[in-house]
């Protein structure tokens, strides 16, 4: 049988068409193509030098490379695909379990899904997380010159909710007392303890307000209370707050008269921070000078007490009415016991509306110095 030229041959003779079939190198039959083609490439090189053949070479290498990826490769590796018998008695290798007990592939329902040993947070366990009250209180310390509604002001809150919130050490709403550590809670309402009695149902019907407002407020996951825990009342009172002692404007034995008309209570007393006493009342309410005597100072001072008036009694005693909205008499003025001389306010230094009045028994504030600032309620009757 004839042998025919093989491809490479072909190719060779169209690389080489000036070289005879006997200048090519000799390879023997069944050699690899790629073999024969290498060596002629060597062999060609040999001859006629490396810058001659250079070209033939990469084009040689390029036609294998071209050749070489052509060759079917191997399949990739699929997934084993999950083996499927007719045989009850076949054996399966079970995988390793990695679930709680009772559950992966034997659980009967969703209640026994594995929901971890409680180490890390698992929402789906328990999607609701209701929030005890207790935990968003904030505290205040009260400070000289504090009352109670002024408190609730800084705060946005109504009096009564700041008052019920700390009604077990509080008389009424004038018995705050520098120092005194007060809980604040987050939003207008009532705090309440739950007990066995308490649902939400009972909550909802005493205060007349929706059960979903309580569940909302405290972020309860579910309608039900805990026995313990303490929820906030959005919008719910207390009642009524206790009444505090009221003063009237009123000659008080030995000549002194009460320093301010209407309803008032003493916010705060005479103490070794504070040498004065605070009547708190409503803004504008009626001033009067308690003793007789001469305006020595009306006016604006920056010692915190805003709008003032002096007045001298004589004997070196002196009475001093701070934080008015307005006054109603000049300097060398004569006042009388009982004459109307300004109005309650809050200016300087004053949380809400109050008079602080002083009494000294000396120039007030010689020296820049209190010390002979005494007890107002040493002259005040009922204070």
């Amino acid at each position: 049988m004839r042998q025919t030229t093989s491809g490479v041959d072909r190719f060779l003779d169209r690389l080489t068409p000036m070289a005879s079939p006997t200048d090519r190198p000799s390879v023997p039959d069944g050699v690899d193509p790629f073999t024969r083609l290498f060596e002629f490439a060597a062999d060609s090189v040999r001859r006629s030098g490396l810058d001659r053949w250079l070209p033939v070479a990469v084009c040689g290498l390029l036609v294998g490379a071209g050749l070489i990826s052509a060759i079917p490769g191997r399949a990739p590796a699929l997934a084993a695909a999950r083996p499927t018998t007719n045989d009850v008695n076949a054996t399966v290798v079970a995988p390793l379990a990695l679930y709680g007990q009772g559950d992966g592939l034997a659980a009967v329902d969703y209640s026994d899904l594995y929901l971890g040993d409680g180490s890390i947070p698992n929402t789906l366990q328990n999607p609701g997380v209701g929030i005890d009250a207790t935990t968003l209180l904030k505290t205040y310390t009260v400070r000289g010159g504090d009352t109670l509604a002024g408190i609730a002001n800084k705060y946005q809150l109504a009096t009564s909710t700041l008052f019920w919130a700390n009604s077990s050490q509080l008389a009424n709403p004038a018995s705050i007392r520098v120092g005194q550590k007060l809980v604040v809670p987050p939003m207008d309402g009532l705090l309440v303890k739950v007990t066995s009695k308490i649902t939400l149902a009972s909550l909802a019907k005493k205060y007349k307000i929706q059960a979903q407002d309580i569940i909302d407020a405290n972020n309860l996951p579910e309608a039900s209370l805990t026995v313990g825990e303490t929820v906030i009342v959005p919008g719910a009172g207390g009642g009524a707050l206790p009444k505090t002692k009221t003063q009237s404007a009123y000659r008080a034995p030995g000549g002194w008269f009460w320093p301010v008309g209407g309803d008032n209570y003493i916010s705060q007393y005479f103490w070794s921070g504070h040498h004065a006493i605070d009547i708190a009342a409503n803004q504008g309410t009626s001033v009067y000078a308690a003793i007789s005597g001469t305006v020595v100072f009306v006016g604006w001072r920056s010692n915190g007490g805003g709008n003032q008036i002096w007045v001298e009694e004589g004997a070196r005693l002196y009475t001093t009415y701070n934080h008015l909205s307005r006054w109603n008499v000049h300097l060398g003025q004569k006042v009388y016991t009982g004459q109307r001389i300004g109005a309650v306010g809050m200016t300087g230094d004053a949380t809400g509306p109050h008079l602080h009045f002083e009494v000294w028994l000396g120039a007030p504030w010689s020296g820049n110095s209190n010390a002979t600032a005494v007890n107002p309620c040493r002259y005040l009757a009922g204070c």
